[in-house]
């Protein structure tokens, strides 16, 4: 798996990325996308910024979902990657309330080790610590794993892989429980990923993580986690099929609400590759599911079509009779909402955001610029556009009464226009 990235930063996916088939048929090409973490700090440069192809293809002998092209790492997380996880107040919860669950269901005690493969600014690993568990996070973007350190939850920065395993294991020995959480479909070796993931591991421990399902993805129209951080697009039996083939057992799975629908695996290394009752019932359910609908499948990039075409028309209505449009949140999504409703600064102004790392910068492809959430308080909005739309209930929550007579479009799962 791998391969050199061409002169551009780009590399053909020929392969399925979880069991080596050439079998991949296309689902839907977005075409060109900027990387939607690629902010810029003037507007000349942000409609400038390099756009790559954003395609998603299946695979025909194992069902597994993933990009036609991958773009080099480097170029997407190493020096201009601005996620913070501890932004969103209801990933927080679920990372307190994911603590708990973890801790009860692999028998963790006082003392155990839990790494956090992709860890960000360390939010997920903050509950194990304050728990008595020793933490430990890898993550290669600077920025989150600068803030991690500073706030005592010891991270590497650096990719994930041998290297990091030989690290952990020289200063902390074997890991009790691994986790991680919307990131395995980020990893350009995903099969070295998960063989690194087990050499981490003691025998008998556990492996949790969370990734954005597709069956969800299909079955809400929140098609807009497709982009170029997302190689791959998870479903639960090709997990399944690799990651009991690597000597895990299979001890539960299960769906959450998180980022618009999220396929929890709690595994356990064993050698056997057994799969619990309850996650067999999973897999059968999901074998009957629309996942094997071709009717469905093809009428997935109309559909796609048809919802931004009323997200942007109800967008440059408002903008046309004079109405001040402001986005709020500026998250990876939101270049591909634009791109797709045919937003730019003629009908969206700026877009405000709390997190400090993207203020006065630009948004890659439009231009439009990225301001403080303060800047509501003097510029007053006729209409707030939630691009950060699976955060739409903390911000409603948080501008309630603020804005008489603003409106705020929530473009997904179904385009809703309410007043805060």
């Amino acid at each position: 798996m791998g391969g050199e990235f061409s002169a551009d930063g780009t590399r053909r996916i020929t392969e399925c990325r979880l069991c080596g088939a050439r079998s991949l048929s296309e689902q839907v090409d977005f075409g060109r996308v900027p990387l939607g973490n690629n902010l810029q700090e003037t507007e000349e440069a942000a409609r400038a910024a390099a756009a790559y192809p954003l395609n998603v293809m299946r695979c025909g002998d194992c069902g597994h979902f993933q990009l036609g092209w991958a773009v080099d790492p480097r170029l997407l997380y190493a020096t201009n990657y601005t996620y913070l996880s501890g932004i969103g107040a209801s990933f927080v919860r679920h990372f307190e309330a994911y603590a708990d669950w973890a801790i009860a269901q692999a028998g963790l005690q006082a003392g155990a080790l839990v790494v956090d493969v992709g860890s960000n600014d360390g939010t997920c690993l903050k509950p194990f610590k304050a728990r008595g568990l020793r933490v430990c996070g890898v993550d290669p973007a600077s920025m989150p794993a600068g803030i991690a350190n500073e706030n005592g939850i010891e991270t590497l920065n650096d990719f994930f892989g041998a290297g990091a395993v030989e690290w952990i294991v020289e200063r902390h020995g074997q890991a009790d429980y691994v986790t991680s959480h919307n990131v395995l479909a980020h990893v350009d070796d995903l099969k070295g990923t998960f063989a690194a993931i087990h050499a981490l591991l003691k025998d008998g421990g556990h492996f949790g993580f969370e990734i954005g399902y597709f069956r969800e993805v299909l079955r809400t129209g929140c098609f807009d986690t497709t982009y170029h951080e997302h190689l791959d697009y998870h479903t639960a039996a090709p997990l399944v099929r690799h990651l009991t083939g690597l000597g895990f057992d299979v001890l539960d799975l299960s769906v959450n609400a998180v980022q618009g629908g999220s396929l929890r695996l709690l595994l356990k290394k064993t050698g056997d590759g057994t799969i619990a009752p309850q996650a067999q019932a999973f897999l059968d359910d999901e074998a009957r599911s629309i996942l094997h609908d071709d009717a469905f499948m093809a009428a997935w990039k109309p559909g796609i079509d048809e919802a931004m075409r009323r997200f942007g028309d109800a967008v440059r209505e408002r903008a046309a009779r004079g109405d001040r449009v402001v986005g709020y949140g500026a998250p990876t999504k939101a270049t591909l909402l634009m791109k797709l409703a045919g937003l730019g600064t003629d009908e969206v102004a700026c877009i405000v955001e709390d997190n400090a790392l993207k203020q006065g910068r630009f948004m890659p492809g439009t231009g439009v610029p990225i301001v403080a959430t303060k800047t509501l308080e003097t510029e007053r909005p006729d209409a707030l556009v939630i691009f950060a739309w699976n955060f739409a209930d903390d911000i409603l929550a948080k501008l309630k009464g603020r804005f008489d007579g603003a409106e705020a479009i929530v473009p997904l799962p179904e385009l809703r226009i309410e007043r805060p």
